[in-house]
């Protein structure tokens, strides 16, 4: 029985923090705030010289929304094929329509990119601002899309659980469905028992900056930021996650066995 436990990545100690818990793959992201956006060709580079794991990269220039202009589309066709040439295995993208449909043409424009430059592809949870989920997931199937990121349309996977259910009994072999949003070791088991082996995670946690002065009142980000704090992959949540699904799947492969 397969699994993957995928580790949503912002810097490089997220990184070294994901792979010492036993993550399967990183996706690596930029700008926590706003979900993740395309991260620096410097970060790529580094974490592929530092870790074995797989890394997918998410492919998205900018945080507020999915709409995406031409030019904007083609900022993420380079971005994918840098992504490539760089020796990521895959890719993270999802883009929608005015109406919260899939852009269907873009997608396709995006997608023949990625596999011309023989890397997987994985649609985000854009998915989960889609109307008709079923639809959308034809339309992904139809594409080439490898594997689907989604919390079944709910804030959260364990809210989610019943059409994760149903979309990954629809696609079977044809396309992974990846459960993620608010994936925790608190709820993991839950999550299991609905027959989900594929998880993503960015469970995190709060650390203080190490930084011995500042300037109170001062912050590099918006009015609310918080310069004197850092976020940073929870490394045991995520072990604990790690060991309850390789212990899902060796009790699935004794049953099958």
């Amino acid at each position: 029985m397969s699994y993957t436990v995928e580790v949503c990545c912002y810097t490089i100690e997220d990184v070294w923090r994901a792979e010492q818990a036993g993550a399967t793959r990183i996706e690596l992201c930029a700008d926590r705030p706003a979900g993740g956006t395309t991260p620096s060709y410097g970060l790529i580079e580094h974490v592929l010289a530092t870790v074995a794991i797989d890394v997918a990269v998410m492919i998205r220039p900018r945080g507020g929304g999915f709409l995406y202009s031409d030019d904007e589309l083609m900022i993420m066709q380079r971005d994918i094929s840098m992504a490539g040439r760089l020796g990521v295995e895959g890719v993270v993208f999802g883009v929608l329509d005015a109406e919260g449909f899939l852009d269907v043409p873009k997608m396709q424009t995006l997608v023949d990119t990625a596999k011309q430059n023989k890397l997987m592809v994985t649609c985000h949870r854009a998915f989960d601002q889609a109307q008709d989920p079923h639809r959308t997931l034809e339309e992904l199937i139809n594409l080439g899309v490898d594997r689907l990121l989604t919390s079944g349309q709910k804030p959260t996977s364990i809210e989610g659980l019943p059409l994760l259910k149903e979309l990954s009994e629809i696609a079977g072999d044809q396309l992974v469905i990846m459960s993620g949003g608010s994936v925790r070791s608190s709820n993991i088991d839950a999550i299991l028992a609905a027959g989900i082996r594929h998880i993503h995670t960015g469970s995190a946690q709060i650390i203080q900056s190490q930084m011995l002065t500042g300037q109170p009142g001062l912050s590099m980000g918006g009015p609310t930021y918080d310069e004197d704090i850092q976020m940073i992959i929870n490394q045991k949540d995520v072990a604990d996650i790690v060991k309850a699904v390789k212990r899902k799947a060796g009790q699935s492969q004794e049953e099958n066995g």
